[in-house]
């Protein structure tokens, strides 16, 4: 299965269209299926009409995509559910260390790494929600890089995935949609 997930932060731009290329052909060329899911999910970024713009030229170039096109605003309970089990079960915890905060951190491969300042608690009210990291090493094949090995926990810290306004990060959506493949 493949899938393209552009922003609806304005029209489709050439690099966009590279990576709808990209998947489209990969997912065509295995035989699978290929799904066309819109990023609204951050609505200060996003311009009105955006995303039916976006699907238009996606049309217009000669794509078709397997079912019906996936609004990812409409995940939003499905998001705040996953949140809160990590939360409940000691795996995510509320952050409210701001980017100032974080200017002397180490930075690492990935950017700054974070220290683990709100690891045992913080009083804000407003706060973010970090995901609890370890230095268990990942390990896993890609077709284009071989075998990558990372320890999370030294080499970005623990992440977020729920911002402090309330919106859910990306990479949570991502290791949502990679688990049902």
């Amino acid at each position: 299965m493949g899938r393209f997930a552009p922003s609806p932060t304005g029209p489709l731009h050439f690099g966009s269209l590279v990576a709808a290329v990209a998947s489209y052909l990969q997912a065509r060329a295995h035989d699978g299926r290929w799904l066309v899911r819109v990023e609204d999910i951050d609505p200060p970024r996003e311009q009105p009409g955006a995303s039916s713009r976006i699907v238009a030229a996606l049309e217009r170039y000669g794509f078709e995509w397997d079912g019906e096109v996936i609004f990812q605003r409409h995940s939003r309970p499905a998001h705040d559910a996953a949140v809160q089990r990590l939360l409940d079960g000691g795996l995510a915890y509320p952050c409210d260390c701001s980017r100032t905060d974080l200017a002397d951190a180490p930075r690492g491969p990935l950017g700054t790494i974070y220290p683990g300042t709100c690891r045992e608690g913080c009083i804000a009210l407003e706060t973010a929600i970090r995901v609890r990291t370890t230095d268990a090493p990942i390990t896993f094949d890609d077709a284009l890089q071989g075998t990558v090995t990372q320890r999370l926990e030294s080499e970005s810290g623990d992440f977020i995935i729920r911002r402090r306004d309330g919106l859910i990060d990306h990479l949570i959506q991502q290791v949502r949609i990679e688990r049902q493949k």
